[in-house]
């Protein structure tokens, strides 16, 4: 039976219901209620619905403050437009362009074949070596670049070995098809992370089987994701149950390897703090909630409590992918280096020959590692914590931030030649050929920086600056309006829970809420409730404040959840049950991980055993 068609127009313009209908059903509680706390409790309501609906884009649902809080009389319009730009913000703008100098140099791409090489061509290898590569990227550059940039490389190490399967299975090789065209004849898309050697097409690989290695194998990407295809092909020869059965292992290999990857990067995000967006929105929003705080969430205390966390976590993630896709097998793990089949050593001639190609290492590519590793070096010793930082040799050491150390190596990239300057190449020429007059009335010309402005606009990820920033602004319009200190009221019922009970029941809910929204949304709405929460339940905001974000930034389970887990599904590897299956588990994993270290290494590092006096409500008075 068909609907009517009054319905179908109706379900025709539903984004457009999104987007109209929240703020008139909304507006009664303004309207009820006058008073900045309800105006603010309006804004808060209806950022949420639009972030979590997508009815707007991320960016302008965060310009939201800027329109409502002057209006209802919040805050002036100066000290909206204010809030959004913090140290926290040029901390991000900053790390977002020192990673895309490495993007552009194609550092990110030497260092991931070489971790290749090192761990070799055996199936747990090569997902360790896949794992721990994009988990190191994803701290430095953001998890879809990394992502972007990995899952071809699996792409191309499959691609590649077809015609080793196909002489060593005895079987014709079947004609070769163009490298922008996929078995079905479609042409591939192709991201800006993709080289000519990275590309998506006709797949054949192979899988390890009962003794340890790889079981020589050839099938398409479309026998891959859809087996059925195979058994229906006109002409098709039947295969027979070993070959069935070697099929079904390389489907579970294929599904693991392209798993790990998104898993990865979203655990590595939470290792830095311009790792992923939901730290910044916690150290923007801790610094403005609480501006008398004896405790910064800067770089290098952030990273010193998340590296073991992260790492345990991975090491976690990779026992229970390798497992439940790969089997333990001993023999493949610890099998001798010189016990290789002819598909590993393809496998491993692949990626030298990858990696060959990239030639000698650049000097684009020379100046981004030295600039990267000043970069973390002065993020991590201006206030370490346990020794004095060098920001004490400035006249205030408080005014230094971490932005600041961002914008300064930023800047940098744009002074400094991304290639060999033209000087440098005469004088080297002349002192090869022994002619000291080569070139002299020739004028040297200056070079490019690292990174030009072109690029930085192109590939910057805008819409999360300013949806962090509207963050910022949002947490500023809570205090201002006496909105969070009524959201504290309101949570007196939790008075005589255990801290250790709330912190891991808003892990859990935030963990199961980002499933379905943005994280950095995620982070924005739930900090300022969980700071409030602190206050009346009388913990230490950190406690109750960072197991959520970092909660917020670990999604599994559904393709929707992170761009991450978008890219590898689009693959056609994985279906929506693939991911759940493997992802329920990996939730599980991290809430207990995340619980475990703020109770023990966490109590100790951030001196969480006792309610901080800076933490009371403004102008309260301090009971004991």
């Amino acid at each position: 039976m068909t609907s009517p068609h009054w319905l179908r127009q109706l379900y025709a313009y539903r984004q457009t219901l999104w987007i109209i209908l929240p703020p008139l059903l909304l507006l009664p509680i303004p309207c009820a209620l006058p008073g900045t706390v309800a105006a603010c409790g309006y804004c808060i309501l209806l950022m949420a619905i639009y972030w979590v609906s997508e009815a707007l884009p991320l960016a302008v649902t965060a310009f939201l403050p800027v329109i409502i809080f002057p209006i209802s009389g919040i805050m002036d319009a100066s000290d909206v437009s204010a809030a959004y730009f913090k140290d926290t913000t040029f901390l991000f703008i900053g790390g977002l362009m020192i990673a895309i100098s490495v993007e552009v140099s194609g550092l990110h791409k030497r260092i991931a074949l070489k971790v290749l090489l090192i761990v070799g061509p055996k199936p747990h290898a090569l997902m360790f070596g896949f794992m721990f590569t994009t988990f190191f990227l994803s701290m430095w550059i953001s998890n879809t670049a990394t992502t972007a940039m990995m899952l071809p490389i699996i792409e191309a190490v499959f691609n590649e070995m077809k015609s080793t399967d196909q002489i060593t299975s005895g079987k014709p090789q079947k004609e070769e098809l163009p490298d922008d065209v996929t078995s079905d004849g479609k042409e591939v898309a192709m991201t800006s992370f993709h080289s000519d050697a990275f590309k998506v097409g006709y797949m054949t690989s192979s899988l390890q089987g009962d003794n340890g290695e790889y079981d020589d194998i050839k099938t398409p990407t479309s026998q891959i994701s859809k087996r059925e295809d195979i058994e229906s092909q006109d002409g098709a020869e039947e295969l027979s149950k070993d070959e069935m059965k070697r099929l079904e292992k390389l489907e579970r290999f294929v599904k693991g390897i392209t798993i790990s990857v998104p898993y990865s990067a979203s655990i590595g995000g939470t290792v830095t703090l311009t790792g992923t967006g939901p730290n910044l929105v916690l150290a923007g929003q801790f610094e403005t909630l609480f501006p008398d705080a004896d405790v910064s969430l800067s770089f290098g205390n952030w990273i010193a409590y998340n590296v073991a966390g992260a790492s345990v976590l991975l090491f976690l993630a990779y026992v229970w992918l390798t497992f439940y896709y790969l089997g333990i097998d001993f023999r493949s793990c610890c099998g001798k280096k010189g016990e290789r089949n002819e598909s590993e050593r393809k496998v491993k001639s692949i990626i030298e020959r990858e990696y060959a190609k990239l030639g000698d290492i650049k000097w684009g590519e020379s100046t981004v590692a030295v600039v990267f590793i000043m970069t973390v070096l002065l993020w991590f010793f201006r206030e370490p914590g346990f020794i004095p930082g060098y920001a004490l040799i400035f006249p205030v050491p408080d005014y230094p931030g971490d932005g600041t150390v961002a914008m300064l190596m930023a800047t940098l990239l744009f002074v400094l030649p991304g290639e060999r300057p033209e000087f440098l190449r005469k004088r080297e020429v002349s002192e090869n050929e022994g002619d000291d007059d080569c070139d002299e009335e020739k004028l040297c010309r200056p070079v490019d920086g690292v990174l030009v402005w072109k690029t930085v606009q192109h590939k910057f990820p805008w819409d999360i600056l300013f949806l962090i920033a509207g963050g910022f602004a949002l947490a500023d319009g809570s205090q201002a309006s006496g909105f969070s200190e009524w959201m504290g009221e309101q949570l007196t019922f939790l008075d005589g829970i255990e801290p250790w009970a709330i912190s891991l029941t808003v892990t859990i809910i935030v963990c199961i809420f980002t499933e379905c929204s943005s994280n950095a949304a995620t982070a924005s709405l739930f900090v300022p409730i969980l700071a409030e929460l602190a206050r009346k339940v009388r913990v230490h905001p950190l406690y109750l404040m960072i197991p959520p974000v970092l909660a917020s930034s670990l999604a599994f389970m559904l393709p929707v959840a992170t761009p991450p887990n978008a890219i590898a599904f689009s693959y056609g590897h994985l279906k929506v049950v693939d991911l759940v299956k493997a992802g329920w588990l990996m939730n599980i994993l991290g809430i207990a991980v995340i619980s475990i270290f703020i109770n023990t290494y966490g109590m100790v590092f951030w001196n969480l055993g006792s309610f901080p006096e800076w933490a009371e409500y403004p102008n309260s008075t301090i009971t004991t």
